[in-house]
């Protein structure tokens, strides 16, 4: 039996080779959707599971021709409840955080790792379900099932060689970050990490009752741009009181690790669903460019984003403000191109914005992938440099190699995908990246 090799968290850059990221495939909780309760859950329509599933596992097999592993959340927390009392302890934790029936738990109590996580990720439905059903309203069920952790990057970040179990900001999502909270701590391979690797937490201290209103933190807000600089998107869905807290956890461990991060830019964001995270209008896609909304990012607009910039290398957090995340980027050394999302037309900027043009994801420096359907940004990007093939030549020719220092970019099919609400980056979580 070989020994288990654990995995070293190190995320220090967007763009540094991947080494092992993890996914969620879209099982039966996308096919459990009706209408009614689609709009609680998020989504703005109901998927084609078959076809969803398809063109995820098209994006896992592009993601593998980079990456040392590509793993499944599903699997990790499988693994992670294997220990009869670690299962037995996340079950009482879901009630504590849920609010399970006594009759529920027991269920959960009784089931193996694979069925509790089955049931917990797909949803268990009542024995009787018409009878626990408003059919005019929506569907009820024993435990609900959450289609959102298909977006892996938002419920835990990895931030350098630590990692953040974050607090998502709808009832929808609350489930998620407990999830990767237990596998983050009992996963074989990853529970090695210790509190003090941890920078944000309000999913303990909620199940504990320390705090009633936790501060909301979503992994999409947070841009991990080099070794000393964080980008952390004042949204929707995440909180100025939470990047605090973050900022304090980062600046406390800095005074016992010198070489942890300097800086922290707050982008202060407006509040609507078009940009609900800051990696839906701003990635980077190699060191000295990025994929950008221009209204949010280009001097002179009316929308332009203003930036408060932390600085962490003191005993008290230091702040400054600048008028675009550009700008404060040079500030601290990071000077980028901006590429367009929907080329030069205001019209297709807006489109394709919204179709998740400017949520590229980096597999390596200069090499990324995204939504095929959006072909004014592929056109962008094909002037800027890069060469734009789809997910099939790639996949078809295994002499093709992305990594031989030129830019590519792969698009992967995504007609269900991209209803959906999310682009390759959400889709994604890094745990480690060359370059540690």
């Amino acid at each position: 039996m070989q020994p288990i090799q654990p995995i070293q968290l190190s995320v220090f850059s967007e763009t540094a080779r991947l080494r092992q990221v993890v996914v969620h495939n879209p099982g039966p909780e996308v096919d459990l959707m009706v209408p009614g309760m689609m709009e609680k859950l998020l989504f703005d329509d109901i998927l084609y599971g078959d076809l969803a599933r398809q063109e995820h596992a098209q994006f896992r097999r592009v993601l593998a021709r980079v990456a040392d592993e590509v793993l499944d959340i599903q699997d990790l927390f499988i693994e992670a409840l294997q220990d009869e009392g670690v299962k037995l302890a996340f079950v009482e934790d879901l009630r504590r955080l849920v609010g399970l029936p006594d009759d529920t738990c027991n269920l959960l109590r009784d089931m193996t790792p694979a069925d509790v996580a089955r049931s917990v990720i797909g949803g268990l439905p009542w024995d009787d379900m018409p009878a626990h059903t408003h059919w005019e309203e929506e569907f009820d069920y024993r435990v609900r099932p959450i289609p959102n952790l298909l977006f892996m990057r938002d419920p835990a970040s990895v931030i350098g060689d630590g990692y953040s179990v974050n607090s998502m900001a709808t009832w929808a999502r609350e489930r998620e970050p407990l999830i990767l909270s237990y596998v983050f701590r009992h996963h074989p391979r990853l529970r090695h990490h210790t509190e003090h690797d941890k920078w944000f937490d309000q999913v303990t201290p909620l199940i504990r009752g320390e705090i009633k209103a936790p501060v909301s933190l979503e992994g999409g807000d947070i841009l991990v741009l080099s070794r000393k600089v964080l980008v952390v998107g004042c949204s929707e869905r995440t909180q100025a009181d939470a990047i605090q807290l973050l900022a304090e956890s980062l600046r406390d461990h800095r005074a016992e690790d010198d070489s942890s991060f300097d800086h922290l830019l707050m982008v202060l964001m407006p509040k609507k669903r078009s940009a609900m995270h800051l990696d839906t209008i701003f990635t980077r896609t190699s060191e000295g460019e990025c994929l950008l909304y221009p209204p949010y990012f280009v001097e002179g607009s009316r929308e332009l984003l203003n930036v408060t910039s932390i600085d962490l290398r003191h005993p008290e957090l230091r702040m400054s403000t600048h008028p675009s995340l550009l700008k404060a980027l040079r500030g601290v050394g990071i000077d980028l191109r901006p590429i367009f999302c929907g080329g030069n037309d205001f019209i297709l900027q807006q489109r394709e914005q919204w179709t998740d043009g400017a949520n590229a994801f980096c597999l390596a420096p200069g090499v990324i992938t995204s939504y095929g359907r959006n072909l004014a940004t592929a056109e962008a990007l094909d002037r800027a440099g890069y060469k734009v093939l789809n997910a099939k030549e790639v996949l078809a020719d295994p002499a093709l190699d992305l990594l031989d220092g030129g830019k590519y970019l792969v698009q992967i099919e995504a007609s269900e995908l991209s209803r959906a609400r999310g682009g390759p980056r959400c889709m994604t979580m890094p745990l480690s990246r060359e370059g540690a």
